[in-house]
């Protein structure tokens, strides 16, 4: 099971509660399933997945005005940038976290794959439990519309029933136990990141291990042709009020466009009934479908040859969004917005740039001591499990060898994310992207 407390959005997750809290988990670890990770569950019943180390990620004090959870982790992931947490679970700990908002969190967590773990948890506390009952509410006014026929049809027939999985049973039930990890945990490594001490970070060009400080990428003047508020990261309600406030009574910059999509059409309809999408739409804002869209390279609106653009959305490795020979930054809502604005990376005008703290990095320090090795050599010991080969399945696999001179190559690296989602491609076809950003050759 994978507890509700886990702030790990739009992803599927399968997870081990065998694993003991000397590794510095809470009982109950999660990691990512992908399309074929799935088919091979639906097919054989079996998962197989190794259980990774446990970095604890402490964070201090409190955000200034104006810096979000997304320069949390755009920071985290530029600073540490030497594979610090990659295959680990991060668990995220430290006063710093309560007063990020659980948006904020989500955002964090979401973008730990980016940073190279395999999950990143936060504790559950009573601001989640809140969050919780404030979408039980929610449902509750909505017939608790989740998609499904059966849901609609169940709330249409009977006023007063619940949400099957959401409801205040079930949340008081979940909450009624503190889940934590033990005060004597080990961890393989221990992260701080003094919160008060950051300023909003842009990531770029075309890495998440690379990030700056706005303020230094304001003084280079880096015009853009376009902007991205879409996908799961950060294209939740908040997220587009955070634009809509940046752009209310402006007008996007001649020359640049602004792409917006909802994570979803139920945030589009909260966004369109507090008057904020409609904000963006008057500033000169095009609208998309809810959905990944230009994050992963599908639809209108991508990367052109040569352009520049800012997204608020969790990736911009080469070519994801485009053209391989286009520049991606990632940043916040607000400042995504700002620079579309101004017609170059930029912060909003509401920025108190006075305010924000003086520091080029922010305070930021990382620890990994004895207790570390005797974790990891306890995982060392753990015995070798053969498994058999299912029949039908071959022994070994024969083919050419190709060197990719390169350090944990992206899966965008090894292919494109946009050919992922077309069923219909021939092995030819496929044969002839893989690897395509490594070759150097256009695969658009």
């Amino acid at each position: 099971m994978v507890e509700e407390g886990y702030a790990w959005p739009g992803k599927m997750v399968v997870a081990s509660d065998s694993h003991s809290n000397h590794y510095g988990g809470v009982g109950c670890l999660g990691t990512a399933i992908v399309r074929t990770d799935a088919a091979g569950i639906w097919a054989t019943g079996k998962f197989w997945w190794q259980i990774p180390k446990i970095v604890k990620v402490e964070l201090k004090g409190k955000l200034a005005e104006g810096v979000t959870g997304k320069d949390v982790i755009v920071a985290l992931a530029g600073n540490f940038n030497k594979d610090e947490v990659l295959n680990c679970a991060i668990e995220f700990t430290g006063e710093g976290v309560e007063y990020l908002s659980i948006d904020e969190r989500l955002t964090i967590a979401n973008m730990t794959t980016e940073w190279g773990a395999v999950a990143g948890v936060f504790p559950r506390d009573e601001k989640l439990k809140e969050w919780y009952a404030g979408m039980i509410k929610k449902n509750a006014l909505r017939g608790f519309m989740d998609g499904s026929s059966t849901s609609q049809k169940a709330a249409k027939d009977d006023p007063k029933a619940t949400h099957p999985r959401l409801n205040e049973g079930r949340l008081e039930q979940t909450f009624a136990d503190r889940l934590a990890s033990d005060a004597e945990a080990l961890y393989s490594s221990h992260l701080t990141l003094d919160l008060s001490t950051l300023v909003p970070y842009v990531s770029g060009p075309n890495s998440v291990k690379v990030a700056t400080a706005l303020p230094r990428l304001e003084e280079q003047d880096i015009k853009i042709n376009k902007a991205y508020l879409v996908s799961c990261t950060n294209s939740r309600a908040s997220d587009i009020k955070s634009a809509a406030d940046v752009v209310r009574g402006k007008k996007i910059a001649e020359g640049v466009e602004f792409y917006i999509a909802a994570a979803s059409s139920v945030v589009q309809a909260e966004a369109e009934r507090s008057g904020d999408w409609q904000a963006l739409i008057d500033a000169g804002c095009k609208t998309l479908p809810a959905g990944c869209g230009p994050c992963i390279g599908l639809g209108v609106g991508l990367l052109e040859k040569g352009q520049v653009g800012i997204s608020a959305t969790n990736r911009n490795y080469k070519g994801r969004m485009g053209s391989p020979e286009a520049v991606a930054y990632l940043a916040s809502p607000a400042v995504v917005a700002a620079s579309a604005i101004a017609g170059k990376i930029a912060g909003p005008d509401s920025l108190d740039r006075a305010g924000l703290p003086k520091y080029d990095t922010p305070v930021l320090t990382i620890e990994t001591g004895a207790s570390a090795t005797k974790a990891d050599s306890s995982s060392a010991a753990a015995p070798t499990v053969k498994e058999e080969l299912m029949q039908g399945f071959p022994e070994v696999f024969d083919g050419p060898l190709l060197f990719a001179p390169q350090d944990n190559l992206t899966t965008d690296g090894m292919y494109p994310g946009k050919y992922t989602y077309q069923d219909d491609i021939t092995p030819e076809r496929q044969a002839e992207v893989v690897m395509g950003e490594c070759d150097g050759h256009d695969v658009l």
